[in-house]
């Protein structure tokens, strides 16, 4: 749901008709590389993404193909239309629906959180240090000045040491986009209306969030620093944790060798007493970029569902 949501949000703009071209690359149950076309025009806005899993589950659950989307959002009839360009098809969304599962959404984690069991990462079993780590010269990047937004957090378990969870948050902005201030205004309404704040317009920054809110609080005022639209950015979370055998290969050991041991030719097996091994690996990563940005008159034809699709 919530990649959904952000594919959302990175849409809109107010005034002036403008196009922009982003790559985004995820790590978090897969890797995955997507493209994404936005068209923006007045209270109009239009994404045509690609996005193709490398690796994971959802790279099993796609086949290994690219996957085509389409998203018409409608501010002046507060409606979101998808589209399905090999079917000719369309859905709809009110705003209202849309805010519906937000909550559900976010009932739902905080449901989990409570029933998680204790041995899982807690942010509050950390002991954190938030540091600034931003680059006060600025960067020009595909032709653009930009200037620089990095936090790093650093969380210490509280009984041990060795497992450690390091949150970087590293963004490059340019405040001299064209159209970069009528798509700002487009997306703090739309946010408004969805009742979010501007920590959505960060693709991947929601699902950071959730699992480490207190430590993205100073993110907001230091983005203050650096204002403009995002040219780069990325997040990761990488964590020092234990790696071996788990607790259930221990107790199929322990199972077989309990079973061996009563068969004439059977020696009792013993259970693995292996210690586990700490490494550091990355839990979760994002990373956007903006590599073409242009204003001009956009065909109206791209916020409008095609005649001959049908609604299911």
């Amino acid at each position: 749901m919530y990649r959904f949501l952000i594919l959302l949000l990175v849409v809109g703009v107010a005034q002036a008709d403008v196009t922009r071209k982003v790559k985004t690359t995820t790590r978090f149950m897969g890797e995955s590389e997507g493209k994404s076309i936005a068209y923006y025009a007045g209270d109009r806005s239009a994404d045509e993404s690609t996005i193709l899993w490398k690796s994971g589950l959802m790279k099993t659950m796609s086949g290994g193909k690219e996957n085509q989307s389409v998203t018409i959002t409608r501010l002046d009839k507060e409606l979101i239309w998808t589209l399905n360009r090999k079917e000719k098809t369309y859905t709809e969304m009110t705003f209202a629906e849309f805010r519906e599962k937000i909550k559900k959404g976010l009932a739902e984690m905080e449901e989990s959180k409570e029933e998680r069991d204790t041995t899982e990462v807690s942010e509050d079993m950390y002991e954190w240090t938030v540091e600034v780590q931003s680059d006060p010269a600025p960067k020009t990047i595909s032709g653009w000045t930009c200037h620089n937004v990095k936090l790093a957090a650093t969380g210490t378990h509280k009984e041990n040491p060795q497992d450690k969870v390091w949150i970087t948050f590293d963004q490059w902005n340019c405040p001299e986009v064209s159209g970069a201030q009528e798509m700002r205004d487009f997306q703090m309404r739309y946010l408004r209306a969805l009742e979010l704040d501007e920590r959505a317009l960060t693709p991947g920054l929601m699902q950071a969030v959730a699992a480490y809110e207190k430590q993205f609080k100073a993110l907001i005022e230091e983005m203050k620093k650096a204002p403009g639209e995002p040219i780069t950015s990325t997040i990761e979370i990488k964590r020092n944790e234990p790696v071996g055998p788990s607790v259930t290969d221990a107790a199929r050991d322990g199972a077989l060798g309990a079973v061996t041991s009563k068969l004439p030719f059977g020696k009792r097996r013993e259970a693995k007493s292996e210690e586990a091994r700490w490494e550091e690996r990355v839990k979760f990563k994002a990373t956007t970029e903006l590599f073409e940005a242009s204003a001009g008159a956009v065909d109206a034809s791209k916020f409008e569902i095609p005649a001959d699709y049908r609604k299911k």
